[in-house]
């Protein structure tokens, strides 16, 4: 696999966010956490000032990082006050990160006028990871699906296999995707057709994506 680049984004629930960033192609890998405080070692009962980040693993030969901020922007209301856990955020890892994280605020200010974007940027300093169960939360959700790939935790935060099968859990509908993990990872028949039921039906119901 080509070396993988990072992005970290808070936007609200950090469920959701996986789910769908990993609906993009070339994004390849997700986890969620906390990051964006200064307290030590934070988890989800005592977060401190920390914010729910998801963590983006992607292939910039297919995704671009501009492109990450397109759907940043479209798939939240960055106007919207939360407290630091939900809050709007972008942490950027280098200077063209900030750069073009910077450049496209300033842009997407001028769509909302005098309503102000609450989204705060800032460089990434830490990144935290989250409890297991908040890892795929939806393929988690899905019992049968859940025990059919029978992934360890540790798989279910570093695989491709995970973050693919976690979008498709929240409407994901690229097919040709879940043809190409099936012949990848040997998938049953019965569990695909599940996999595309969920997905054409727009996901899990329960879901935030």
């Amino acid at each position: 696999m080509a070396s993988l680049k990072k992005a970290y984004f808070g936007m609200q629930c950090f469920w959701g966010v996986e789910s769908s960033f990993a609906k993009l192609d070339g994004v390849l890998k997700t986890r969620v956490g906390y990051a964006g405080g200064t307290m030590p070692n934070p988890n989800y009962s005592h977060i401190g000032d920390h914010t729910e980040i998801t963590e983006i693993q992607f292939d910039d030969s297919k995704v671009g990082y501009q492109k990450l901020l397109d759907w940043f922007w479209t798939h939240h209301d960055p106007t919207v006050q939360h407290k630091k856990q939900y809050a709007s955020a972008i942490l950027y890892t280098d200077e063209d990160q900030k750069r073009l994280a910077e450049d496209s605020k300033n842009k997407e200010q001028k769509k909302y006028g005098s309503k102000k974007i609450e989204t705060y940027i800032q460089p990434f300093d830490k990144f935290y990871q989250a409890e297991d169960y908040h890892q795929k939360y939806w393929l988690r959700c899905q019992n049968r699906l859940y025990k059919e790939l029978n992934l360890t935790d540790e798989e279910l935060v570093d695989s491709v296999l995970a973050a693919k099968m976690n979008a498709y859990l929240a409407g994901y509908n690229d097919f040709e995707v879940l043809k190409k993990l099936k012949e990848e990872y040997k998938l049953s028949e019965d569990l695909v057709k599940v996999v595309e039921s969920i997905a054409r039906a727009g996901g899990d119901p329960r879901s935030c994506h």
